[in-house]
């Protein structure tokens, strides 16, 4: 039995609520693992939401001849069916907008993420050119010949006191 017009239309808008659900989920699911900070997880997240963006764009391209059409000049086998298809499609535009503002909620958070650790590694920087600087400073003022202070002497031998903070 060939496929009607108005049933590939169905199929297609069943198709595309089930991948904006599934989009939806993992928009979700996107916005913990960003508050964790939990990277590895969170980029294999991406890229099964990037099949099924692929998914979504091929969806698209099928429905395309669709938006051409006046509804009202669809064959519809029942009413309910029709009713159906257009509840799902509703249905769609919502999830469509759920979907676009978790992309752009987790876009936020992974920026102010990006920043905390643009900060820490700065941090971190700083820190470690003080340190050099001190250490620089403490060589500088101990001479060429002298022992650091971490080194004492034991029986006529001379070892590095591992235990003395530097």
């Amino acid at each position: 039995m060939p496929q009607t017009t108005t049933d590939k239309l169905a199929n297609l808008i069943s198709k595309r609520h089930r991948c904006l659900l599934q989009l939806r989920d993992l928009g979700h699911k996107q916005a913990e693992l960003i508050a964790k900070g939990d990277m590895p997880p969170l980029l294999r997240l991406l890229g099964a939401k990037n099949q099924l963006i692929v998914a979504m764009q091929t969806i698209e391209q099928e429905l395309h001849p669709f938006y051409k059409q006046n509804p009202e000049d669809r064959t519809w086998a029942t009413p309910a069916a029709r009713r159906k298809c257009a509840d799902q499609a509703g249905q769609c535009r919502q999830l469509l907008d759920e979907v676009m503002q978790l992309e752009q909620d987790n876009e936020k958070q992974m920026t102010v993420r990006r920043d905390q650790v643009a900060s820490q590694l700065q941090a971190a920087q700083v820190a470690s050119t003080a340190r050099g600087a001190y250490q620089a400073q403490q060589r500088t003022l101990e001479g060429p010949h002298t022992k650091p202070k971490n080194y004492q002497a034991a029986g006529g031998r001379e070892r590095l006191d591992l235990h003395s903070e530097v």
